[in-house]
């Protein structure tokens, strides 16, 4: 089992998907994702426990993901739900609207969110953010 999966977190079973995916592109295929994207994601997720667990996605040096704060500071720190992680990487959920009902919170580049969408297509064709 991947370190990125934590049980009690669904929304880390898709971080590590999306490691995967991340693992499995060609050089190119990872420089074009981190020159379309060009920023650092932090999700603060929050379980139904209320416990919560901090993972980092690289998308502007070496596109890769990482459980904790990582190296490099966060260009966007992105907190919410584990539930709504889930439904916001899977598609079921618009991230605008999540963040307008507040179930999305943004501190950083808000406009960097949008690129979210880019990133979670690796693993999910229909996401959208």
């Amino acid at each position: 089992m991947s370190d990125l999966v934590v049980p009690g977190f669904k929304s880390s079973e898709l971080i590590n998907d999306l490691n995967k995916a991340f693992d499995q592109f060609s050089p190119e295929e990872r420089a074009k994702l981190v020159k379309q994207v060009n920023g650092v994601f932090q999700f603060a997720i929050k379980n139904s426990e209320g416990k919560e667990e901090v993972f980092t996605v690289d998308c502007k040096k070496e596109g890769k993901v990482v459980r904790g704060k990582g190296d490099i500071k966060a260009d966007a720190v992105l907190s919410l739900k584990d539930g709504d992680f889930v439904d916001l990487a899977s598609g079921k959920l618009n991230g605008q609207k999540a963040y307008m009902s507040g179930k999305l919170k943004i501190k950083g580049q808000i406009m960097l969110a949008m690129k979210l969408d880019n990133v979670f297509k690796a693993i999910n064709p229909t996401a959208k953010l």
